[in-house]
């Protein structure tokens, strides 16, 4: 009997927004804005990459607006039809939309495009009933009460009688986070100090966000089977401090009691493109070039449902595959970014699950 496989996929849409609408204010007062040109290129390139991306479940980032992710998926489905393609059109788009958006000046949330009806679906943004809160005792304060964005829960079948949670997450970016107004904002100003203490700032939000997906992550998989998934751009490299909060950690290597062990494991995640470099020798994950600096934001972990080391595992990670092609290294002279891609690039995990005679053993 053939495996049953199927692909994960991250997406950062580098914002999707409805055409002729206000976004992000420039420092000159005035606004961004697609113009409807422009919003169709937008929407084809989006389009011909999700052809490409050949995924059963897409996590996108960047999405402002719930009809701009329809007319992708809409632009998507006509493309496979009048190419004859095999592959099946998205029967779920969700949009995820963020609490601070407005509609003169939106936010961006996050979407999911998925070739099957999820079984549920939620989305967590606000914490004030059960804040992120630490370090009293260590002498500071933090008490983190809403994400910059939502986090998205989508509950999906993989095959009948599996089901899988997939986490579609953006975490705060590096950008110096400044006081509206602030002067600092302007890098002409030359206020050094003030925009280190808005990276602080920034980083110090990230990392409340990592410790807010993590707790759910533990909440949905302590003392269960049920495969789990981190998709999205975390802003910042594999093993940085946040991304490893969100990953978990790894039991130390020379822990005896297997009981304690595996209470690790059960709560550990597994990066994609990392178990994959381990078994090819395929070298290139680059999904982000900013300012020259070439660096891997956007990524894939699954819980060890699926890690090959694991010898009651559901399944297998068969392969990954990183869509970058698009990105080029503006900083250089005369080199031209395409403003209608993203500016990041796309990462596909496949994955099978094993037959049903050995699931069952």
């Amino acid at each position: 009997m053939a495996r049953t496989r199927f692909s994960v996929a991250t997406l950062n849409a580098r914002n999707l927004v409805n055409p002729e609408t206000n976004y992000y204010r420039k420092p000159d007062g005035s606004w961004n804005r697609y113009s409807r040109a422009a919003f169709a290129r937008k929407v084809e390139w989006l389009a011909e990459q999700l052809v490409r991306l050949d995924a059963d479940h897409v996590c996108l980032q960047e999405v402002f607006h719930a009809e701009a992710l329809q007319a992708v998926a809409e632009r998507h489905a006509a493309l496979v039809a009048v190419r004859g393609l095999s592959q099946p059109p998205f029967a779920s788009v969700l949009h995820f939309p963020n609490d601070k958006s407005r509609p003169d000046d939106p936010s961006p949330g996050l979407g999911y495009l998925g070739r099957t009806v999820p079984l549920a679906h939620r989305r967590l943004q606000d914490l004030s009933a059960d804040p992120i809160e630490l370090g009293r005792e260590l002498g500071f304060s933090y008490r983190l009460t809403a994400t910059s964005r939502p986090i998205a829960i989508v509950e999906i079948a993989l095959a009948d009688g599996v089901p899988a949670l997939l986490f579609n997450t953006h975490l705060k970016s590096k950008r110096p986070l400044l006081p509206e107004g602030s002067p600092a904002a302007d890098a002409a100003n030359l206020l050094f100090l003030e925009r280190a203490s808005g990276e602080i700032a920034s980083q110090v939000l990230r990392a409340g966000e990592a410790l807010a997906l993590r707790r759910e992550l533990l909440r949905a998989m302590r003392d269960n089977s049920r495969p789990v998934f981190v998709v999205g751009d975390l802003n910042d490299e594999t093993d940085a401090v946040t991304t490893q909060v969100v990953a978990g950690e790894a039991p130390w290597r020379n822990e005896r009691d297997m009981a304690v062990k595996r209470a690790f494991w059960d709560v550990e995640l597994y990066h994609a493109a990392r178990v994959h470099l381990r078994r090819s020798e395929h070298g290139d994950m680059t999904t982000h070039i900013y300012n020259g600096a070439y660096g891997t934001l956007d990524h894939i972990f699954f819980s060890q449902e699926f890690y090959y080391r694991n010898r009651a595992a559901l399944g297998d990670l068969d392969y990954v595959q990183v869509f970058n092609d698009h990105l080029v290294d503006s900083s250089a002279p005369g080199v031209r970014e395409n403003r209608d891609a993203s500016d990041h690039g796309q990462v596909v995990a496949r994955f099978s699950l094993k037959e049903p005679a050995a699931l069952t053993g």
